[in-house]
């Protein structure tokens, strides 16, 4: 069964509090679950930037932003930086 928008936002919501908190994992798992559900999930992409560990990942998660949302700045910010690294 598809989760429907307030499941989604929930997750989102209860992802970012999490990855506020300093629990990285628990966000990762939400976000996971966010963007499976709607691979054009253009927050979920970004904030799951934040929740994963490696560069590689970090990377596919915000060019992920960027085919839903070229002109998304965080996305390109975050790209930037990654390639300073």
């Amino acid at each position: 069964m598809q989760p429907d928008q307030n499941q989604m936002a929930e997750w989102l919501y209860d992802a970012v509090q999490a990855l506020l908190a300093g629990d990285q994992e628990y966000a990762r798992n939400l976000l996971l679950q966010v963007v499976e559900a709607d691979e054009q999930s253009e927050e979920g992409w970004l904030w799951l930037s934040g929740a994963v560990d490696s560069p590689d990942d970090q990377q596919i998660a915000l060019e992920n932003v960027l085919e839903i949302n070229p002109a998304n700045a965080y996305a390109r910010r975050g790209l930037e930086m990654l390639g300073r690294r």
